[in-house]
């Protein structure tokens, strides 16, 4: 299967407003900056529903132009509308798309965009060594690690991910969501967004392994009626799965779109919580007082809906 991510041994071009039909060429609105929090830009907020709820996910376009861009471009597009998860595997990913290469062969594959230069400006240190990384902390809420002049996104827990084939500049349009740490693929696959919202609809996904090569020699043979069959079976098996719908914000009318805001990075806010989260000198059950650090995974930066 082209474009999957391969599990370990136990196993969008710019970053500006995407124009075409239906698109406002406009900057939407945002909400006005609350003391300690940012607004989500609704041209990076994707809203996509599943059976059992909506997960909110904002792009990240300064770590990967060309991901977000054509993310944006593939939801617009109706791109997603109907199709699966259709590889999530137990303590690994949750993966998304089309699956076969015929269905995704009109989009063009993108840059590898893993990592980055950045400027110290703007970076809120994590305050304790990573077993992955030289220094890792948080850029505008995503979770990144830093050295040799690099910066790159994490593989956390609701990390929005490409999946591609073995050339690092193969992605296109297959997504993919780890459900834990997955901290060996850092840099090895480019992540450009986070789940802020709904993770738990993720983590309800029921665990389905790829299509097999059988089957898809099956749906894709000569054998009609074998096609339709496996086809529908294939169907059946990942009805639980579907994404009945995948939108961006800035595309729905102002009064009806949900909006988020993203606790501020650096900020003192950010800084407060997590020292609240290193400290366990309050729980007097604990017989052994852990270290006073804290894992760059363990703690997501809060986001939170609006009027809410």
């Amino acid at each position: 299967m082209k474009r999957a991510l391969f599990a370990s041994a136990a196993l969008l071009w710019a970053a500006c407003v995407m124009s075409g039909p239906g698109v406002s060429e406009t900057v939407p609105e945002v909400s006005p900056p609350v003391s300690g929090w940012r607004a989500v830009n609704p041209e990076n907020l994707v809203l996509v529903t599943l059976q059992t709820g909506t997960v909110a996910i904002e792009l990240y376009p300064e770590a990967a132009p060309a991901h977000a861009a054509q993310i944006r471009e593939a939801v617009r597009e109706g791109f997603y509308d109907g199709e699966y998860f259709y590889r999530v595997v137990e303590g690994h990913v949750a993966q998304a798309g089309r699956e076969f290469d015929m269905a995704i062969a009109a989009w063009p594959t993108l840059p590898f965009e893993a990592e980055r230069e950045i400027p110290e400006e703007g970076f809120a240190p994590q305050g304790n060594p990573d077993l992955y990384a030289a220094e890792v902390g948080h850029r505008d809420g995503f979770p990144v690690g830093r050295e040799g002049g690099k910066e790159w996104l994490l593989n956390c827990p609701g990390a929005l991910g490409m999946a591609r084939d073995n050339d690092p500049a193969s992605g296109s349009t297959e997504i993919f969501i780890p459900l834990q740490p997955r901290r060996y693929l850092d840099r090895n696959y480019t992540v450009f967004g986070r789940v802020i919202d709904g993770m738990e609809f993720v983590h309800r996904l029921p665990r389905v392994d790829p299509s097999t090569e059988e089957e898809m020699n099956a749906i894709f043979g000569e054998d009609t009626k074998l096609a339709h069959q496996i086809s529908q079976y294939r169907r059946s098996k990942l009805a639980e799965n579907q994404i009945l719908s995948a939108r961006m914000a800035a595309d729905i009318p102002v009064e009806d779109r949900p909006a988020y805001d993203v606790m501020v990075t650096p900020s003192a806010e950010w800084e407060t919580l997590k020292e609240s989260k290193r400290d366990y000198t309050g729980i007097p059950a604990l017989v052994s007082l852990p270290p006073k650090v804290l894992d760059v995974c363990a703690l997501p930066v809060p986001a939170r809906r609006v009027g809410e």
